[in-house]
């Protein structure tokens, strides 16, 4: 079994107390989501974080999709659209677990 992890980055949004799949297919169905990291498991990219990044950080939500498949991907053969539609079809197809605070974590 191979672990992924999928970054998605879009300006700063007014999360839901409840979110929901389709509040973050939304998100990338009109554009507003861009990716930021798609490749092995990755420990919280926001456990270290400088000054700089913090203040970027501050004005953006990142959504972080987390995943399991059979098959190695090749990660570099994949363009952004490409990896927006897999997103939206794993979150389409999938059972998500998703947790919130600044940012939204999913897991499926």
């Amino acid at each position: 079994m191979e672990a992924h992890t999928m970054v998605l980055s879009t300006a700063k949004v007014a999360i839901p107390e409840v979110t929901t799949v389709e509040f973050v297919t939304g998100l990338i169905n009109r554009g507003l989501t861009q990716v930021e990291y798609f490749g092995v498991e990755i420990d919280n990219h926001c456990d270290i974080v400088s000054d700089d990044m913090q203040q970027v950080s501050s004005e953006i939500t990142y959504i972080d999709l987390h995943f399991d498949s059979e098959q190695r991907i090749a990660y570099d053969s994949l363009n952004e659209t490409e990896v927006e539609s897999l997103a939206l079809n794993m979150l389409q197809e999938c059972r998500a677990e998703i947790r919130t605070d600044s940012d939204i974590t999913i897991y499926l």
